[in-house]
């Protein structure tokens, strides 16, 4: 592999030369592309179509790759076994040559390959002549074929191989030389985050002939590696694609590679990449509670405090949730500087992978003492993606240094004699400490062991104080303890020496108060005696410390000076040694240090003058503490200086031995001459303690020509000095430890920087010691300084250190953003709005600030804080808050003070700085608005929890502060509660042309309609007050308890036979429905939702409310007893509802804690619930509002007894009902007739009714026996006779007989004479079974004292369930209504009513059948009694009660059953095949002859039998016989069954109404008369049968039975009496007669123009309707005459059936008469119209009439028009008129319901107008219809009527035509009307 130095990376431009070539190699590749990772992006990679892979490149980006490119092999297939090259290609031929190539064909099949081939067809390829060819399995065979040009082009043929199989060719190719470079289609980049790079390689292949130059054309933000280049042929390069985005978008980019002559020939690469912005999170580790880690506010990552010269670390975590590497790097704050960063993160910049987590540290190095650092880190991700401020902040603490006692007070001691004490140094803080006393314990009177050490945190070490006196005098030493990094301590030594001469006055503490107070005072300058002489004389005074002062009147009332508070630094540096110092020291010596340089010896050096010098006005003794050891000392070494003058000493230095260091601190004291006896004090506070002198003196012993010893030390010095004021000294301490062996002296070099002050100047360092040093110096400039000075060690000058200090003056100065403008938004007036300003302190000290604003803009502006301290390098922001008085624009300029921070209190700052800033405001005003003027919550269910949303809305310009207030408008007087509404908050702001959201939260607690009023007002953040209030919106809210209710039942199984009405009472399902509608008790809404809350197997009950739900009886082993429940969401809430049996509502307990003993109750619950007697499918729903739900109940028939269980109804947060199961089994043929209660209560009945109505006491028979009754009627006789003996309770069928499953009426008439209860208990017998007695009870009202409120019978159920379907599960057939309602009806009407049965199924037709039951009165019929539904079809039918003459209730169950087609015809195709099979077997027989043998010859005369003879059909054996019996009884052939019926699914329609008599219904319901029709079919048939019941009510012998000789002789009476009425012609004239009499009173009211409108309507509308079938007649005959057979009591046999058949047929012809003559009649009436028809022809034919004629004629005219208007009221008053008119009213509703049904009429569309055409143009009229001639004494000329198309007559958009035969089909009659 040969590699060069790629080009650089610009687009190609055309004509381009600069080409590089590559040598060829050995090594293979292939055409592919190749990522790799570069940067922060892991690259993937996108292959071109070749197989192999090549390793990507791992030099550096900037080298190109070529790879010689080995040629391929020839590309071969396998064809029927056959493996050959697809294609022969020549290639760099010549002419005039001969090229061969061999084709090689191999056997690849088990099996010997025949075939053979034929030559190319063109001349320039030819092979050898074709001969068959025989491969055996895994033979090669090759076959050459030689190619032979004749010019330069290309040339192209095929071989052509044939086979059994087929024929397959071999492609011959010859080209010439050509340039071919050859790309991926497309290369897929790696996805890149924005400002991250990514990069992927692929090949380009040179697969042409010639080498080749090519160049790359691309675009941004994509880069190729090499642009240009060489290749030769078969030679590949590797070319490195860089992707590096600017913008988060999908990139397509194509690159074009130019290559061949002139560039001409091209190929293209599809560069594709997307780039996304990279995101990163940051968040703090391991967070404190100081840390700020919120999103959307500045992070704050706090270390706490630090000691000094420690490094804490902490760690932010850096999340990148995005797809793509997340490139970052960190930033520090530009402005601070490098050299006083405490904080540091190595962390320069970084790559987060996708998904993952990173951590960088943080740390935190401080080194200035007592101050808070601040810093500021900036984590940016590539890209546009917003960077991440962090506020890094900490405080450096350090040591804590304490001592024991401020003063060691050694008393007196004789000299001679030593004394020592214990004192301890503790540091309290956790840090380390370095400390040092600095004393010479060696060379003086005092000394503390030991004088250094180090204190580790929470460290105490005790120091052992010594006293050893050389001289009888007082000794006062203040002792500075020197600490690192903490200001020094200092040590206050007394002691009193005394001799057997002297005695001086003793020192004590109070000694050094009172001195330090006389120094602030200017007394220390005084001796003892003169204090004690002005104190006598009254010139001096004692304060009430003791202290002396100058009297008050001398002092002009100015207070006694105290003694300052002197920082111990300043203590320190200026303590009287230097030229400086806070207090002049009374006595002090010159110099204070002296350096006696080499002193190699033999002679000793001269001594040094020293001058000391008595600044004070009173005699001095100066004593000096001598080692007897020490090289150094002071000559003369007591001696007494008098005042105000000095005394010459000399300083000697003697060293002991060569080649030393030398340094030692001599100690002097000065003290009052006066002060050497006590007895010269007379005043014990003008003692005075001596003046400690201090002389350091060094020098060496070595000589010239040595070396001195290296020192091995360590010093640690800082590279700032603290910030300070202007004007301050800035303080540093320094520590130097010696690490050597030997001792270490060091000195500070006289070429050091003298603007610093170095304390101690020089001394001695012990091995393993350290020493501590104090720099001060005065920074001044606001650039930084630099310090420099030196210090030698070992007094050698090679061994100098130096040592360089910055400083610089902090200057009172802030950084204002923003311009040093704040800008506020429109506010609104009265309100407030606030605005942002930030600061930034970029001095190194803490500064204070206030912003000051003038009063008269108080009112304005605000500003918080509006004081504060700001520390160094920190952004503070302050909140500017301004509050418009006015709508006007506003300008303010307020100023911002600053000053240094730490002074006191109400202390003036010596220096400020100010600075203006300018705020720019405008006032407004808006207001607030809501989406939704009126919010209602709907239905919310009582104490549950709703929320809405209100929104607010903002359409000003401005932001408005608002508060809400919630007032409940109802409902009222629930002061006391809490309100049920309530604001997740009250207060907020809105900014402009915005909306906010408040959440409503409602909890009503009780079931009312509740109303609320929203207002709010505006807050003002001035005063703090709420404008004007104002309604904003009112909510709305219905409180509801989840409402359940029942709509219909249905009873299935064992209880099928029992009908609805009973069923409904059976289950107390108008009483469940009312307490479900009532509202819950507290004590039910223990458990708002179905809970396992009772350890007992018999749960506690929290409802007083209790149902029994009684399932009836049936016998063992019989099918379970089924009812259907429909359940139906009658509120506006959804709601869950429950049957909890008693181990639903128990908790699961552990076997040992559940009770071992149960009663008899507790068993049988547990027998009841183990074998599932009770079930309940389903036993938990849910309904939303509207919605039903079918619930199945059963009760299993296993055991014999009556079975109860306790099922809790329970409706989440609503009521909970406790439902007794209750169910009875009897044994198999036993007699069960089943009474669910010993009372009945009759409907209320009116006193005066002379026709009371049946009603229905309903007899069960639970049992599988027909059951015989019999009720006792002794006892309503002698109700009767109590009650004026009038029949107060009559039992119309008080004997019959009840079927198995079914339900017996017997009928009772109630009639009440007075105002009063009736009672009376009626034994009912069953014969052969038990009896029972059952209390009839009756309700007797007036209606006159009652007036409206006079109760009416509602049937159970009526009005709950007209629209319910009840479906049981699986049923794909329902009824558009499972109930009917009829109401109140008058007696005699016809009613009917149009339903659907609809088929839900999509594949399956259904077959229906209608089974009715005759009623004993009255008569129910639907039409069609059968039929077919085709899937997804429905059929109308019509369902009609016929009432009859007796006011009665009505309660029917029409029964449907409803059969599958499909299996219908299955069933009858098996039955008759079955029967055909019978019949057969019935004449087919066979006869057997054994001794005959069958016949063999031709049976081809023979019938063919096609199928085999089925097994004859007999009765199938219903026990099993005895084994025994096989043996003697030969087997019999199996029997054919009878096929049985497919099971229909039945479907239940109930139907209820209760009739009234005409006068009675009239009287209460006249406003519904009108709506119902009276049929009337035989008006002499029913006044007969009215009399006989008439005259049977009225005989009080009603329930005596008749004598058959009674009956024949009224039968016989009446015939007579009829056929003589029909024979005499006196009675017909006297019925003409009746006709034409003046019209009763009623009929007055009759209008003619009333009466023509409708004749026209009639006209015009009306068609005929469909007669009725005779079917129907003969159905309704044959039912009239059961009831009037059953009415008189015909029920013998024989003759009185024959004469009941006479009478029938005498009543037949009589009817057939009538008709005879109601047809004749009408003949004469049409024969007269056509006649005057004849005759107005001919009078309109005539001449015209003169005006006498004319009225002539007008009268003949009226006189017709009175005639014809008589016929047809005649007509109309026809009973088969009135019927006919019915019957067509009723088809043509029918026909528009079904039509609407089907969608074919739109019931609601707009009428539309039909115009006819006007009266000019040609229409054809009927005659008696045509005008007069023009004359004025013909009639007037009346408009034509127009017709008016009803919204039924407009289908499908299109109006039909108005002519005869556009009537729609409801209105066309089938047939013709039998009467015209």
């Amino acid at each position: 592999m040969h590699i060069q130095e790629a080009l650089s990376s610009t687009t190609r431009t055309r004509g381009s030369r600069d080409y590089s070539t590559t040598s060829r190699s050995s090594l293979s590749a292939c055409t592919m592309a190749v990522p790799t990772i570069t940067g922060s992006s892991a690259v993937m990679s996108a292959c071109s179509s070749s197989s192999s892979a090549s390793v990507p490149p791992t030099r550096p980006i900037d080298t190109r790759m070529y790879i010689p490119k080995k040629q391929g092999n020839v590309k071969k297939r396998v064809i029927w076994g056959i493996e050959v090259a697809e294609e022969l290609q020549w290639k760099g031929w010549q002419l005039g040559q001969e090229i061969t190539k061999n084709l090689v064909l191999k056997n690849l099949s088990f099996k010997i390959q025949k075939m053979k081939y034929r030559p190319p067809k063109t001349k320039f390829f030819f092979t050898v002549i074709p001969q068959p060819i025989l491969l055996s399995p895994g033979i090669t065979l090759t076959l050459p074929i030689i190619f032979r040009p004749l010019e330069e082009k290309e040339y192209k043929d095929q071989l052509w191989f044939e086979k059994a199989e087929g024929t397959f060719c071999v492609d011959l190719r010859a080209t010439l030389p050509c340039h071919h470079l050859i790309c991926p289609p497309s290369l897929q980049l790696p996805m890149c985050a924005m400002g991250d790079l990514a990069e992927a390689w692929f090949s380009l292949d040179n697969v042409g002939d010639l080498p080749t130059f090519f160049t790359w054309e691309f675009s941004s933000p994509f880069q190729m590696l090499p642009a240009t280049g060489l290749l030769e042929p078969g030679q590949t390069c590797r070319i490195k694609v860089s992707f590096q985005p600017l913008m988060a978008v999908i990139y397509e980019v194509q690159a074009t590679c130019w290559y061949g002559e002139n560039s001409m020939q091209k190929t293209s690469i599809q560069l594709q990449a997307a780039a996304k912005c990279a995101q990163l999170l940051v968040s703090i580790k391991q967070k404190r509670p100081e840390d700020q880690d919120v999103e959307g506010f500045q992070k704050v990552l706090h270390f706490g405090s630090i000691a000094v010269g420690c490094t804490a670390k902490r760690q932010i975590r850096l999340y990148n949730p995005s797809m793509v590497s997340a490139p970052f790097k960190i930033e520090v704050a530009p402005d601070m500087l490098t050299k006083d960063q405490a904080f540091s993160c190595p962390t320069a910049s970084g790559i987060v992978p996708p998904g993952e987590k990173k951590y960088v540290s943080v740390f935190f190095h401080p080194d200035t003492l007592e101050v808070k650092t601040m810093d500021y880190l900036s984590i940016i991700p590539s890209g546009c993606a917003a960077q991440t401020l962090l506020k890094v902040v900490g405080f450096c603490r350090g040591p804590d240094v304490s001592l024991q006692h401020d003063c060691m007070d050694f008393s007196w001691v004789n000299l001679g004699e030593r004394s020592e004490q214990p004192l301890w140094i503790e540091n309290k803080s956790d840090c380390t400490a370095h400390f040092q006393v600095a004393i010479d314990c060696q060379e003086s009177v005092f000394s503390i062991r030991p004088t250094f050490g180090t204190l580790v945190g929470k460290a105490r070490v005790t120091l052992r104080c010594a006293f050893q006196p050389t001289q009888p005098i007082i000794y006062f030493r203040r002792v500075a303890c020197l600490i690192h990094h903490q200001d020094p301590l200092f040590l206050d030594l007394i002691g009193t020496c005394h001799s057997d001469s002297t005695k001086p006055a003793i020192l004590r503490p109070q000694h050094l108060s009172w001195y330090r107070t006389h120094l602030a005072r200017g007394l220390t300058l005084y001796p003892p005696d003169i204090l004690g002489l002005m104190l006598s004389e009254k010139k001096l005074v004692q304060d009430e410390s003791g202290a002396l002062m100058i009297p008050m009147e001398d002092l002009e009332d100015m207070p006694a000076l105290q003694y300052p508070r002197i920082p111990p630094v300043t203590e320190y540096f200026f303590d009287g040694t230097s030229d400086l110092a806070v207090f002049p020291p009374p006595v002090s010596i010159e110099p204070v240090e002296v350096d006696f340089g080499a002193c190699p010896g033999p002679e000793d050096p001269n001594p040094v003058p020293v001058c000391l010098m008595n600044h004070t006005k009173g005699k001095v003794t100066v004593v000096w503490t001598r080692r007897s050891d020490c090289p150094f000392w002071v000559t003369p070494e007591t001696c007494d200086v008098p005042p105000l003058k000095s005394m010459a000493m000399r300083l000697h230095f003697q060293p002991p031995h060569p080649n030393c260091l030398y340094v030692v601190e001599l100690e002097g004291f000065a003290v009052y001459k006066v002060l050497q006896s006590f007895s010269a004090i007379e005043h014990d506070c003008t003692v005075c303690p001596s003046w400690h002198l201090t002389l350091r003196a060094r020098g060496h012993s070595y000589a010239a020509a040595l070396e001195h010893h290296v020192p091995q030390y360590s010093l640690d010095v800082p590279k700032l000095f603290p910030a300070v004021s202007p004007g301050e000294p800035s303080y540093r301490s320094l520590l130097l430890i010696n690490r050597g062996s030997m001792l270490l002296t060091f000195n500070l070099a006289p070429k050091s920087s003298s603007d610093i002050s170095l304390r101690p100047t020089s001394g001695l360092v012990m091995p393993g010691a350290h020493q501590i040093f104090l720099v001060s110096t005065y920074p001044k400039g606001n650039s930084w300084k630099q310090h420099i000075f030196y210090l030698q060690f070992n007094f050698s000058p090679q061994y100098l250190k130096e040592v360089s200090m910055q400083s610089r003056e902090e200057l009172l100065q802030l950084k204002l953003d923003t311009h040093k403008t704040v800008f506020f938004k429109p506010t609104q007036v009265g309100c407030s709005s606030a605005s942002l300003f930030t600061f930034r302190n970029p001095s190194r000290l803490p500064l204070e600030f206030e912003w000051r604003v003038s009063q008269q803009h108080r009112k304005m502006l605000a500003v918080q804080p509006a004081r504060g301290l700001i520390q160094p390098n920190e952004n503070l922001t302050v909140t500017w808050t301004f509050s418009p008085l006015e709508e006007t624009k506003y300008l303010f300029r307020v100023g911002v003070w600053v000053w240094a921070a730490g002074l006191p209190p109400d202390t003036k700052p010596p220096a400020t700085t100010h600075y203006l800033i300018r705020l720019v405001g405008m006032g407004m005003s808006s207001s607030l608005s809501v989406k939704e003027k009126e919010l209602d919550f709907g239905n919310v269910v009582v104490n549950s929890q709703q929320s809405r949303l209100l929104v607010l809305l903002n359409e000003g310009n401005c932001t408005l502060h608002y508060h809400l207030f919630l007032e409940q408008c109802s409902p009222e007087g629930m002061d006391n509660d809490p309100l049920a509404l309530q604001l997740d908050r009250t207060e907020g702001n809105i900014p402009p042309r915005s909306q906010d959201t408040i959440c409503l939260t409602a909890c009503p607690n009780h079931r009312f309609q509740y109303s609320w009023t929203i207002s709010y007002s505006l807050l003002s953040h001035r005063d703090n007050t709420f404008g004007q209030k104002q309604e904003l919106c009112r909510v709305f809210l219905t409180a509801v308890y989840p409402l359940l209710s029942i709509l219909d039942a249905c009873s299935m199984g064992s209880a099928q036979g029992i009908t609805r009405k009973h069923l409904w009472h059976l289950f107390s399902l108008d009483t469940l429905n009312s307490y479900l509608a009532r509202d819950p008790t507290p004590w039910e809404l223990t458990y708002k939702v179905p809970t396992r809350h009772s350890t007992s197997p018999i749960p506690p009950v929290f409802t007083p409310l209790k149902l029994d739900f009684n399932f009836g009886a049936a016998s063992i082993e019989a099918p379970p007893s089924v009812v259907l429940l429909a359940l139906k969401n009658s509120g506006g809430v959804p709601l869950h509802w429950a049957f909890l049996f008693p181990s639903d509502q128990q908790i699961d307990l552990e076997l040992w804690a559940e009770r071992a003993e149960f009663d008899y109750a507790e068993l049988h619950q547990m027998r009841v619930q183990d074998n599932g007697i009770f079930s309940i499918s389903p036993k938990a729903g849910s309904l939303n509002p509207g919605q039903e739900q079918v619930v199945e109940l059963k009760h299993s028939h296993l055991f014999m007894g009556t079975d109860r269980l306790p099922v809790l109804f329970k409706v989440s947060h609503g009521r909970e009902i406790l439902l007794n199961f209750i169910g009875v089994t009897v044994k198999q043929e036993q007699k069960y007739v089943h009474f669910t209660s010993t009372s009945h209560q009759f409907v209320p009945v009116p006193i005066g009714d002379t026709l009371p109505p049946r009603q229905i006491y309903e007899l069960y028979n639970s049992g599988s026996v027909p059951v015989t009754y019999e009720i006792q009627t002794d006892i309503l006789s002698q109700v009767q006779e109590k009650n004026f003996n009038h029949p107060i309770f009559c039992c119309l069928n008080p004997q019959g007989e009840i079927q198995p499953g079914t339900t017996a009426q017997v009928l009772w008439i109630f009639s009440p004479l007075e105002a009063k209860t009736y009672t009376a208990d009626v034994p009912i017998h069953i014969l052969g079974w038990d009896s029972a007695t059952i209390c009839f009870q009756g309700v007797g009202y007036d209606p006159h004292v009652m007036g409206d409120t006079a109760p009416f019978h509602n049937i159970s159920g009526d009005n709950s369930s007209i629209h319910s379907k009840l479906m049981v599960p699986g049923q794909n057939v329902f009824l558009s209504q499972s109930h009917i309602s009829l109401g109140n009806i008058p007696v005699q009407s016809k009613c009917r009513r149009l339903l659907f049965l609809n088929n839900l199924s999509k594949k399956e037709t259904i077959v229906f059948v209608w089974q009715l039951k005759p009623l004993d009165f009255g008569n129910v019929s639907v039409s069609p009694m059968k039929g077919k539904v085709a899937p997804e079809e429905m059929i109308p039918f019509v369902v009609t009660l016929k009432a009859s003459v007796h006011a009665s209730f009505y309660s029917i169950d029409l029964v449907c059953k409803v059969y599958r087609q499909d299996l219908l015809e299955q069933y009858h195709k098996d039955l008759q095949e079955w029967k055909d099979e019978n019949v057969r077997q019935r004449v087919e027989f066979t006869i057997t002859d054994r001794t005959v043998k069958r016949r063999a010859y031709c049976t081809a005369c023979e019938p063919v039998r096609r199928y085999k003879t089925l097994p004859p059909i007999k009765k199938q054996q219903t026990l099993n016989r005895p084994a025994s019996w096989n043996l003697k009884i030969p087997k019999e052939e199996t029997s054919w069954p009878c096929p049985q019926p497919p099971s229909p699914v039945t479907l239940y329609l109930g139907l209820t109404a209760r009739a009234h008599a005409t006068d009675y219904f009239v009287d209460n319901f006249f406003s519904d008369f009108h709506r119902y029709f009276l049929h009337r079919e035989l008006s002499e048939r029913k006044c007969s049968r009215e009399e006989l019941e008439a005259s049977e009510k009225e005989s009080p012998d009603t329930c005596v039975p008749v004598s058959k000789l009674g009956k024949q002789l009224l039968v016989d009476c009446l015939t007579t009496i009829i056929r003589g009425l029909l024979e005499d012609k006196t009675f017909h004239e006297a019925v003409d007669q009746s006709l034409v009499e003046q019209m009763p009173y009623f009929c007055q009211f009759w209008n003619e123009q009333s009466a023509r409108f409708m004749a026209q309507n009639s006209g015009l509308h009306v068609m005929p309707g469909l007669s009725p079938s005779s079917s129907s007649w003969e159905d309704r005959e044959g039912k009239e005459q059961e009831e009037d057979n059953w009415m008189l009591g015909e029920k013998e046999g024989g003759e009185e059936e024959e004469k009941g058949r006479e009478e029938e047929e005498e009543l037949e012809g009589e009817e057939e008469e009538m008709k005879e003559e109601e047809d004749m009649g009408k003949e004469e009436l049409q024969e007269e119209e056509v006649t005057e028809q004849k005759e107005e022809k001919l009078t309109w034919a005539g001449t015209e009439p003169g005006s006498q004629e004319s009225l002539k004629w007008q009268w003949q005219q009226q006189l017709k028009e009175e005639q014809e208007r008589d016929r047809k009221e005649d007509i109309s008053r026809l009973p088969a008129f009135a019927d006919l008119q019915e019957e067509l009213l009723e088809n043509m509703i029918q026909n528009i319901l079904v039509e609407a049904s089907r969608g074919e009429v739109v019931l609601t569309s707009r009428p539309r107008v039909i115009t006819l055409p006007p009266l000019s143009s040609p229409r054809i009229v009927a005659p008696d219809l045509l005008p007069t001639a023009s004359s004025s004494s013909g009639p007037p000329q009346t408009e034509p009527p127009r017709l008016v198309a009803p919204p039924h007559r407009l289908l499908h958009g299109r109006q039909r035509p108005a002519a005869a035969t556009s009537l729609p089909r409801f209105c066309r009659a089938p047939s013709p009307p039998p009467h015209q």
